[in-house]
């Protein structure tokens, strides 16, 4: 696998949060220089398969956007570190795009998300590393499962969660702090997290 550790391919996004990307607003940055290119699908396609890049998302990005985003990184060959920490108005995403994408190996969420959905990432086994922001306030059920390369997982809010089951049983969440211990306790098949939604007072 080739790391582009320089090279970001950003996307600009103003407007309808629901329209394409269109030309002028995918931009591949290579340190100090820049070039625009067509669209997001075309910038991928001028990198050998296998290789990794950072790809940045900014402006307006709605739920259309983010599924569009998914099937081209799913479909591209290249592993992508997913920034949309950038993004305005998405607070959340509907019908879990990159569960299975294999493409994906890092994701970092607008600090608006509200919720990740039920088995939102699950069966992506390349993801290593993810940032849950603290304006979260539900975690779907399987939804890191059988994410099993994922070795850091940070919540930036710890404290008030809750597990509950399917019984309504609901039990506090205490175990949160260790951002190396969290992916084990959500990929794996004996996950105590696996069949429970996480919830935040």
């Amino acid at each position: 696998m080739r790391k582009y550790s320089r090279l970001v391919i950003a996307l600009s996004h103003e407007g309808d949060e629901n329209s394409v990307f269109s030309a002028p607003v995918v931009e591949m940055k290579n340190g100090d220089s820049s070039v625009q290119v067509a669209d997001f699908e075309s910038a991928l396609h001028m990198l050998p398969p296998g290789s990794e890049v950072c790809v940045v998302a900014r402006g307006t990005v709605g739920d259309m956007i983010i599924q569009n985003i998914s099937r081209i990184i799913r479909e591209s060959g290249i592993f992508i570190e997913l920034d949309l920490s950038e993004v305005k108005e998405l607070s959340r995403v509907l019908n879990s795009p990159f569960k299975g994408n294999v493409n994906l190996t890092s994701i970092k969420f607008p600090c608006n998300l509200a919720s990740l959905n039920e088995s939102a990432f699950a069966g992506c086994k390349n993801l290593r590393s993810v940032v849950v922001p603290a304006s979260v306030k539900k975690i779907g059920s399987s939804v890191f499962y059988g994410c099993e390369n994922l070795t850091y997982l940070e919540f930036q809010k710890m404290d008030g969660w809750s597990a509950i089951y399917e019984n309504g049983e609901r039990i506090p969440v205490t175990n949160l702090e260790n951002p190396e211990d969290n992916p084990f306790r959500f990929s794996l098949p004996s996950s105590p997290y696996r069949n429970c939604v996480l919830q935040r007072d």
